[in-house]
């Protein structure tokens, strides 16, 4: 199987360094431009058998437009949402230190494991990431999957067998593509790329 991994376009809580997480944050406009020229090239420069999406609407915008253009139907999916950042939701770091240095130091103490409160532990999430990834590897064809970041980390990181902490070796821009073939339990990345500016 061949897979597309589609970082979505900049958001305001992208420039505002927010943690946006599972929370809606709409396009700059920047990010207006970049949807136009990333859905054009993802339309007419590839082709796909199959697309995917996180249901929150940075991402699932880009996937609808492609497949509208495309006619192909997009499959929400919740496992594909970026992590849930729980009380750190919709703050930027400084506000996080300032306001709530007990919880922000005890995540960065351990990261992996640590749940911050009402939210996700990365090893949750990641598992929750590299499940969805196990139901549909096998399947033959080219994929789309548009999402998140963090989402993609977990993706490459588990496709290529690597362990979580490896996945801050994987920087995914906004507008960002990851290709990666996938055959015989063995995951290649056949191209890196940045699709807007």
């Amino acid at each position: 199987m061949k897979f597309y991994m589609v970082r979505h376009v900049e958001t305001t809580g992208n420039i505002e360094n927010r943690f946006a997480g599972i929370t809606e944050t709409g396009y700059t406009e920047n990010g207006l431009r970049q949807f136009e020229v990333l859905t054009k090239k993802l339309a007419e420069d590839f082709e796909f058998d199959s697309i995917y999406s996180s249901p929150i609407s940075r991402a699932k915008k880009i996937a609808c437009a492609v497949g509208n253009q495309i006619s192909l139907k997009v499959n929400l999916v919740p496992s594909l949402s970026e992590m849930n950042f729980g009380i750190f939701e919709n703050r930027t770091f400084n506000e996080i230190q300032s306001e709530d240095n007990y919880h922000w130091n005890k995540w960065n103490e351990d990261y992996v494991n640590y749940q911050i409160p009402e939210g996700d532990s990365l090893a949750d999430f990641h598992k929750k990431v590299s499940d969805f990834v196990d139901k549909i590897k096998h399947q033959q064809g080219a994929s789309l999957v548009v999402c998140h970041g963090g989402t993609i980390q977990s993706m490459v990181t588990h496709l290529l067998n690597l362990e979580i902490q490896k996945r801050w070796n994987f920087h995914i821009p906004l507008g960002g593509m990851v290709e990666i073939d996938y055959e015989n339990d063995f995951g290649v990345i056949r191209n890196l790329m940045k699709l807007v500016e």
